[in-house]
């Protein structure tokens, strides 16, 4: 029996410009699931596959350093299954750590609407960024399913 699901996440990986505010996103995931990450016959794949907790990396660099900056996040489906859920969560400061940065450090769902994931004070580099999927199952019919992911920031 061959079962193979072939998960792809891109992120967005240029930069993007809102309100005097420059937000640049690097990385992707992309994971290969075979029939031989499933234990034992008659048992169904993992609950759950994290990327690495470096996987994308995101850098604001507003104008003025003072105000608060909001970043929000979405997805856009390119082959998506309902039965999917993608989550994503900010594994620490980045290097600035300088400025105030909260929120974004547990896992939230990303949907396909705009939700706030943190929020920052000032420029902040390379911060790193975590995926997780769930939902996955021998289920689902076989094929690549592939999402892109979005960071917006405003002041």
């Amino acid at each position: 029996m061959r079962n193979l699901i072939f998960i792809a996440f891109l992120a967005i990986s240029n930069t993007l410009f809102s309100q005097n505010i420059t937000i640049t996103v690097t990385g992707n995931w992309m994971k290969t699931i075979a029939a031989s990450d499933i234990s034992e016959a008659g048992n169904d794949y993992p609950t759950t596959y994290e990327s690495n907790a470096n996987q994308t990396l995101l850098t604001i660099n507003p104008v003025n350093n003072n105000k608060q900056i909001i970043v929000y996040v979405k997805r856009s489906d390119i082959a998506w299954h309902n039965n999917l859920n993608l989550k994503v969560k900010r594994t620490a400061n980045g290097t600035n750590g300088n400025t105030a940065i909260t929120g974004g450090l547990i896992y939230q769902t990303i949907t396909n609407l705009n939700a706030n994931f943190f929020t920052c004070v000032g420029y902040h580099t390379f911060i790193p960024l975590q995926y997780e999927i769930t939902g996955i199952s021998v289920v689902l019919p076989v094929q690549s399913y592939s999402t892109e992911i979005m960071y917006t920031v405003m002041h």
